[in-house]
């Protein structure tokens, strides 16, 4: 009954302050300012988001540019909320405690009392899976252990620890006058202590697990005299290995570092480590002051110096220490290597087989080699040597691999290769999309955990196909719905890491309900799926913008997630058996302030491609007036149409979208279809009908409209000048100028000549330049120079060992030369992005005045007028 008084009460009120205090009547809008530069650091972002195992507690992190980085734990029934300034690596301990490190040490804050005990000096923390015990370092090399805050055992001289899989074992190396030991906690059911090694002359570092907790591998160190140690904690047994036993390859020395990695094999019978030549490598023919350059040698001089210089180059060697067996994987010849599912097997290949060639990565004839024999079979001949377009089965039976557009397996026991694909008409790489950009993949395989089925993606869903290619069922439907079906990662734990090429395979059981992400081709929304067995996906979380940070709780069915769209800063909601409520919305001051929305177009370039543009709309914009339009360019850019930007100076190219729709722009991220040998040509044709696209929206003033690019988005802009008049103005950062002498140039990033970008990657030609010039010509931005009469801001760092700042020089001189207007600035500490914040600083207010002098006709600021224009 009390709220019925509130109105007259304020209206009162407002009769006794009239003109002094505003009343906040009810429908009464508030007054929103405008965002200045001076609110920049405002704003923040949210992280390290998580969720207790109950769910009963969320906490998160806001990241400030100006102020204390702030951790948040926030109960999820009551929202009372605890704040914990400077607090780093933050954890739940079950439902009882929050455990964080600060300047001053360990603090363990009581969930339920909302008390705080500090641990000083605590550098690094971490709970036993039961979380009856907390090990913590102290004091930089003290590891002290407690159960219910009592100390039951205190290590000193640690040097090094780590835990195993499942957190229930640790294993330790202590160090102290001259001599190292190593021993092992246990913290199943009860804590117990075990000595692994006696003190010796050794110390002892790199500890690697057996993924299952029942083996553990380390170096021994001891001047030169190096050993790779295995620990069997099933026999108790300790196995030693050093580069003077009889079984050690002759010429070759463990080489204890972390440029081959360290590991234990799934089944714990095997140890991979890594080896290097005894004698040095002979380099004397590179640093003779002479460098001799031939134009058959595979492998370009350069790229030979480097590999030379490296005077004991590592390789990968395994050791079976039951079976006293070691035995050098890859060599000098054949350095390429992988392992199979089981590690039983490696695949090997020569790396410079095929060269010299003008792909990102050639192709190889790859080998499989019989770790325990040393035989070897050739399996593959003249396949890509992208690492996305092979994969092996976690029971080490089979290899997947990619050819001649569709999905392989090679079976290692029946020695045989089965199309598992042929006949589907489902495209599974981009050659329709791009024809003219190298071969991608829509996903690299998987596998179920019945081990029955190879998980494939194309463009829209995820297949399940049997190992004969006989069974092929299609799991998702996104074809039907325009979607883009993916398994969520983060949801799952199981994640076979056997290789040294990549990371690994994903295991996922199609038994048990799991978690999709899906993307929507059209809108650009993002969201989650459900998965059940046997099931089309049903929605589980799908909104009107960007879902993301899918996390369940260990037990129970709550769960967190984080939504956000351009005009929504990034927002945390935790739901809980259907009912759903928000824990905390990042940058709420948002809502004092003008700002913009976003929404998906959709154009046509003139062959008929249907494209999509991320359109970005001016803070408090009614419709009414054409405002200017920036228009920004890579390739395929508009999924960030739901994206949350805080307008900020740290920007590594300069762009910012916030920042411009706060000063009063359109932004416009533009897709670009391409045509096979017109890459420039198709990047003008897309782009000019995506900026009329807003421009027949009534949006942008057909008279002010910019465009901006970096990297090939700076090629794209630049040639982009040379077929239109349609821009007032443009931005190119780090852009290739003349296309022809970059074909020829020496990438020292790549340690390439650049022409197998265009010949097989993103300048798009798919041909030499010998055989038609004339196309080259035609899309290079310098040879057109002369066309151009846009006024043009183009930056570059002087670092830039990817497209070197002499491109952006060259441009100058043309623009010099025709007498064009052109402004360079050069960042002499920066490379192909800046990473100098007062770089970054610098070039975004420099974006801000350029654009603003020729799209809002403010005046020049003085770094844009020429010398006679000053003086």
């Amino acid at each position: 009954m009390r709220a019925s008084f509130l109105p007259t009460f304020c209206g009162v009120i407002a009769t006794i302050l009239v003109g002094l205090v505003p009343c906040p009547v009810l429908g009464q809008v508030l007054t929103k300012k405008h965002v200045i530069e001076a609110d920049y650091g405002l704003w923040h972002r949210m992280v390290e988001e998580q969720l207790s195992d109950n769910g009963n507690w969320v906490s998160y992190r806001f990241l400030y540019p100006n102020s204390i980085d702030t951790t948040f734990v926030v109960q999820t029934k009551t929202m009372k909320k605890f704040v914990f300034p400077n607090a780093v690596s933050g954890q739940f301990d079950g439902e009882k405690n929050f455990t964080f490190i600060k300047k001053e040490g360990l603090v363990l804050f009581d969930l339920k009392s909302a008390t705080e005990k500090l641990l000083p000096n605590v550098s690094r923390f971490a709970f036993s899976a039961d979380g009856q015990y907390l090990v913590t370092l102290e004091n930089a090399s003290t590891l002290v252990i407690r159960k219910n805050e009592t100390i039951v055992e205190r290590i000193e001289n640690v040097t090094t620890y780590e835990w195993n899989n499942d957190k229930n074992k640790l294993v330790y190396a202590t160090s102290a006058t001259g001599s190292g030991s190593v021993g092992c906690l246990s913290f199943k059911n009860t804590f117990s202590k075990q000595q692994i090694l006696k003190p010796t002359k050794q110390t002892f570092e790199v500890f690697k697990w057996q993924n299952n907790g029942y083996s553990v591998a380390f170096y021994g160190v001891d001047k030169g005299n190096e050993a790779v140690c295995y620990y069997d904690f099933g026999t108790s047994q300790l196995f030693t290995l050093n580069s003077s036993d009889a079984i050690f390859p002759l010429q070759l020395k463990i080489a204890p570092d972390q440029n081959i990695e360290l590991k234990v094999s799934r089944d714990g019978k095997k140890v991979f480590f890594g080896v290097s030549s005894v004698v040095a490598k002979d380099t004397i023919q590179y640093s003779s002051g002479v460098e001799v350059w031939h134009t058959k040698d595979k492998v370009l001089y350069r790229e030979r110096a480097l590999r030379a210089s490296l005077a004991y180059p590592q390789f990968l060697a395994v050791w079976l220490p039951k079976e006293e067996i070691v035995r050098q994987l890859n060599s000098e010849q054949q350095k390429w290597v992988v392992l199979n599912g089981t590690q039983d097997y490696a695949l090997v290949a020569a790396i410079d087989q095929y060269e010299p060639q003008y792909k990102c990565y050639a192709s190889m004839d790859f080998y499989l080699m019989d770790i325990r024999t040393g035989g070897k079979e050739l399996v593959l001949k003249e396949q890509t040597g992208y690492d996305s377009q092979m994969d092996f089965s976690p029971d080490g039976r089979y290899i997947s691999y990619y050819n001649n557009s569709n999905w392989w397996l090679y079976d290692i026991v029946k020695k045989s290769h089965t199309n598992l694909t042929q006949g589907l008409n489902v495209s599974w790489d981009n050659r329709i999309n791009d024809p003219a950009q190298e071969l991608r993949l829509w996903g690299q395989t998987d596998w179920t955990k019945d081990g029955k089925f190879i998980l494939c993606y194309d463009y829209h869903d995820i297949w399940a196909i049997s190992h004969d290619g006989k069974q092929r069922k299609r799991l998702t439907t996104g074809k039907e719905k325009n979607l883009r079906f993916r398994f969520d990662v983060s949801s799952i734990s199981n994640v076979e890491e056997f290789n040294y090429s990549n990371t690994g395979t994903f295991i996922y059981d199609l038994s048990k309900e799991l978690i999709l992400t899906s993307f929507d081709l059209y809108s650009g929304a993002r969201g989650y799926y459900q998965l059940q067995p046997n099931k089309k996906p049903q929605a589980l979380i799908v909104e009107d913008g960007m879902v993301t940070k899918y996390t369940k709780s260990k037990k129970g069915s709550a769960f967190i997630y984080a939504k956000q769209r351009f005009d929504l800063p990034p927002t945390l909601v935790f739901q809980n058996n259907g009912l759903s409520k928000i824990i905390v919305q990042s940058n709420a001051h948002q809502k004092k302030y003008h700002w913009g929305t976003s929404e998906m177009i959709h154009y046509a370039d003139s062959k008929g491609t249907p494209l999509n543009g991320a359109l970005f709309y001016p803070a408090n914009y009614d419709g009414t007036k054409k405002v200017p339009l920036v228009v920004y360019i890579y390739e395929v850019v508009s999924s960030d149409v739901h994206k949350y930007v805080n307008p900020s100076y740290d920007n590594i190219i300069g762009f910012n979208i916030s920042n411009l729709t706060t000063n009063g722009y359109a932004v416009l991220l533009a897709d670009i279809a391409y045509e096979k040998g017109n890459t420039g040509v198709s990047a003008a044709d897309c782009v000019t009908a995506g900026a009329t696209k807003v421009v027949q929206m009534g949006v942008a003033d057909v008279q002010k409209i910019g465009l901006f690019g970096h990297s090939f988005g700076g090629y794209e802009t630049n040639f982009i000048l040379t077929q239109t008049d349609l821009f007032a103005t443009a931005i190119s950062g780090n852009g290739v100028s003349d296309v022809v002498a970059h074909y020829f140039n020496y990438n020292n990033d790549w340690g390439s000549i650049d022409s197998w970008r265009y010949e097989n990657q993103q300048l798009r030609m798919g041909f030499p330049f010998f055989d038609n010039k004339e196309a080259y010509y035609s899309n290079s931005p310098i040879q057109n120079a002369d066309k151009i009469t846009t006024p043009l801001l183009t930056w570059t760092g002087k670092l830039d060992q990817n497209i070197r700042p002499e491109q952006s020089e060259a441009f100058y001189a043309a623009f010099r030369r025709l007498k064009k207007e052109n402004v360079m600035l050069v960042y002499s500490s920066d490379g192909h992005v800046l990473f100098n914040p007062k770089n970054q600083r610098d070039l975004t207010l420099k974006v801000k005045d350029w654009f603003g002098h020729y799209l809002k006709d403010e005046s020049k600021k003085e770094w844009m007028k020429a010398d006679f224009e000053t003086n």
